[in-house]
C-alpha cells in the first residue's frame, strides 16, 4: 500500500461523486508532469488524501489501476486546455466530517515532506496549484491518518483487504469505443472497410489475417497454433485512425494470458524482451508464465512496429518514464 496526495481544486464535486480521479496526459505545451504521471503507478489499495480548499476533506482507498480513459464529460469547460485523452482512477472515498487543515499541523508535518514532487510549500505549507497526484513517504501518510483520526473522524478505509468497488476500467472503454463505432457510421468510410475497421476491434477478420502474415508466433509463450493466439493491437484500437486499426504492424498474436497483461500495460516490448511493469504482481506473473527476474527474450521488430510499440511503452506500459 502506498499514499497519494491529490489537489483537487475544481474538480473535486465530479471526482468525489463520481468515484474517480482524472488528469490529462501533459500539460498544455504536451511536456511531461511528473503528477500526471503517478496516474499510471497507483494500486488497488493505494490510500489518497484529498485536499481542496486549503484542507484534506475526503479520504480514498483506490480500487484499480491507472487506465486511459476520456475527459469525463461532467467537466464541461474545465480545463479547457486538457488533452480529450486522460488516466483515470477509481476511487471509494469518504468525505471527512472533520477536515484536516495541514497547517495548523505544521510542525509536524514539514520534515516529513517529500524532497522533491512535494503537494505543499515547503515554507509555507500551502497547497501547491501545479501538483495534481503526488506520492507521500509512508511515514507522512501514517501521520495524515493519524490526524484525520484524532479530528475525530471515523477510521475511515482503515481494512485494505475489505471488498471494494470493481474498477470501470472496461466499462468506460466500451462507452469510448462505442463512441468511435458511432462516429465511423455517420462517416465516408464504405461499408466493407467500417466492417473490417469494426472487426478490428475484436481482433478479427482482416486485421487478424494482416497480423498473421508477419507474426506466426506468441513472442511470449512460443505457441505457434492459431487456435490458441489473439490478435492483438500494439497501439490500441481506441487510439489509432482506421489505417493504424487494420495495420499488420500495429498487432501481435499473443496467448490470451500475455494478451490481458499487454492490454492493460503490466507488460510491453523493448529492446527484445519482455518489460515487466513496477505495479505488476511478481507472483501472478510466475504463474502465468512470466518470470519478472528472467524477462523473455522476444527478437526483434521491425521499424514500423517499433513505432507502434514506443505508443505503447509510453501511453499502456504501466511505467513512469
Amino acid at each position: 500500500m502506498r499514499y497519494w496526495w491529490v489537489n483537487q481544486k475544481q474538480t473535486h464535486r465530479h471526482e468525489i461523486t463520481g468515484g474517480y480521479l482524472w488528469s490529462p496526459k501533459r500539460r498544455a505545451d504536451s511536456s511531461r508532469n511528473q503528477f500526471y504521471e503517478n496516474m499510471k503507478v497507483v494500486a488497488p489499495g493505494d490510500q489518497v488524501f484529498c485536499y481542496w480548499n486549503n484542507e484534506i476533506r475526503a479520504q480514498g482507498t483506490v480500487c484499480s489501476f491507472g487506465y486511459d480513459a476520456p475527459k469525463p464529460d461532467e467537466f464541461g469547460d474545465t480545463g479547457h486546455n486538457w488533452s480529450k485523452i486522460g488516466y483515470r482512477v477509481d476511487v471509494e472515498y469518504a468525505i471527512l466530517p472533520s477536515p484536516v487543515r495541514p497547517r495548523d499541523e505544521w510542525h509536524q508535518i514539514k520534515h516529513l515532506l517529500p524532497s522533491k514532487y512535494s503537494p505543499l510549500h515547503s515554507e509555507s505549507g500551502k497547497g501547491l496549484q501545479s501538483v495534481y497526484l503526488a506520492a507521500l513517504p509512508d511515514a507522512l501518510g501514517q501521520l495524515l491518518a493519524s490526524l484525520i483520526f484524532l479530528k475525530g473522524n471515523p477510521a475511515y478505509l482503515a481494512d485494505v483487504n475489505a471488498p471494494r468497488l470493481t474498477s470501470k476500467e472496461q466499462l468506460e472503454r466500451d462507452i469510448w469505443e462505442h463512441r468511435e463505432i458511432d462516429r465511423l457510421a455517420g462517416s465516408a468510410v464504405g461499408s466493407t472497410v467500417r466492417e473490417a475497421i469494426i472487426q478490428a476491434r475484436r481482433g478479427q477478420g482482416k486485421f487478424r489475417e494482416n497480423v498473421s502474415s508477419i507474426e506466426p508466433v506468441c513472442r511470449v509463450t512460443g505457441i505457434t497454433n492459431q487456435n490458441y493466439l489473439i490478435a492483438s493491437h500494439i497501439k490500441p484500437w481506441r487510439h489509432a485512425d482506421n489505417d493504424e486499426r487494420l495495420s499488420r504492424n500495429n498487432g501481435l498474436l499473443l496467448a490470451p494470458q500475455a494478451d490481458f497483461l499487454f492490454d492493460r500495460g503490466f507488460i510491453s516490448f523493448g529492446e527484445g524482451r519482455v518489460l515487466i511493469s513496477d505495479v505488476a504482481d511478481a507472483s501472478a506473473l510466475i504463474k502465468l508464465g512470466i518470470d519478472p527476474n528472467r524477462p523473455r527474450q522476444v527478437g526483434s521488430f521491425n521499424d514500423a512496429q517499433e513505432r507502434f510499440l514506443d505508443f505503447h511503452r509510453r501511453e499502456i506500459f504501466r511505467k513512469v518514464v
